[in-house]
C-alpha cells in the first residue's frame, strides 16, 4: 500500500500507521488532484506544496464536514479527516481554502497582525473556496453556513467586531470558531467574506487579482 502520493506540484504524505486510511487512498488522491488543478491555475502557484493527511488532528476537524485543515506555511498544509464521514468533495473544498492561504504567503509575506488582517486573510480563502464550489451544486456545512448569512447578519457581526479591528489581543477562537452569546459560530469568516466581497465590488477585481493584495488596501475600501 502506498502512503505517499506524488502529483505534479503537490506531494501528499499520509499518516496511516493505524491503517484507518487504507480505503481512502484513491479518494484522497482524486480530491487533491481536483483542488490542485483549480487552485494552481487560478492563483498562479508555481512551487511545490507538501500536504499532510491524517486522522489524528481532531481539534481542526469540522464535525459536520468530517474534515479540517490549516496552512502552516506557503509550502506546507495539514488536513485531518474523520474516516467514517469524509467525502472527496469535502477534502477538495477544504484544500482549496488552505491553498489560497499558501498562495498568499508565497506571494505576500506580510504578517496578519490585527483582527482586521485576519478577517481579510480568512475572507479571501473563503471567497476562493466559494468560487470553487459555485458550479458544483453543493457545498460543505461550513461554507453553506457562512454564505447563507444575509447582509444584515454580516453587518451586525461587523458592528460588533469593528472596535477590535486594530487589536492584536482578542479571542481568536471565539471570533473565528466557537462564537458566543453575541457572535454566531464562524463569525470571523463571515465578516471576512463580507469585507472581501465589498472590496471586490468596489475595485472591480476578482479574487485571483486580489488574494495577495496588502491588508492596507482593503482598509481603503
Amino acid at each position: 500500500m502506498r502512503y505517499n502520493i506524488s502529483m505534479s506540484k503537490i506531494n501528499v504524505m499520509i499518516t496511516n500507521a493505524n491503517g484507518k486510511l487504507d480505503n481512502l487512498i484513491s479518494t484522497i488522491d482524486e480530491a487533491v488532484h481536483n483542488a490542485e488543478t483549480f487552485a494552481f491555475e487560478h492563483l498562479g502557484i508555481d512551487w511545490d506544496i507538501d500536504v499532510l493527511v491524517t486522522d489524528c488532528l481532531y481539534d481542526i476537524i469540522i464535525p459536520e464536514d468530517g474534515v479540517g485543515g490549516r496552512a502552516v506555511s506557503h509550502d506546507f498544509i495539514e488536513l485531518s479527516i474523520n474516516t467514517e464521514q469524509v467525502t472527496g468533495d469535502a477534502i477538495s473544498e477544504m484544500l482549496v481554502h488552505e491553498l489560497c492561504h499558501a498562495a498568499r504567503w508565497g506571494k505576500n509575506n506580510e504578517w496578519a497582525n490585527t483582527l482586521f488582517d485576519n478577517l481579510i486573510c480568512e475572507g479571501l480563502a473563503t471567497s476562493f473556496e466559494a468560487q470553487y464550489v459555485k458550479d458544483k451544486g453543493n457545498r460543505q456545512f461550513f461554507l453553506d453556513t457562512v454564505l447563507s448569512r444575509s447582509e444584515e447578519d454580516n453587518q451586525k457581526i461587523i458592528n460588533q467586531l469593528q472596535p477590535l479591528f486594530d487589536s492584536t489581543n482578542y479571542d481568536y477562537n471565539q471570533i473565528f470558531f466557537s462564537g458566543s452569546d453575541q457572535l454566531p459560530r464562524w463569525a470571523g469568516y463571515s465578516a471576512g467574506y463580507y469585507l472581501v466581497n465589498k472590496y471586490l465590488e468596489s475595485t472591480g477585481k476578482t479574487i485571483e487579482d486580489s488574494f495577495a493584495d496588502k491588508y492596507s488596501l482593503f482598509r481603503e475600501h
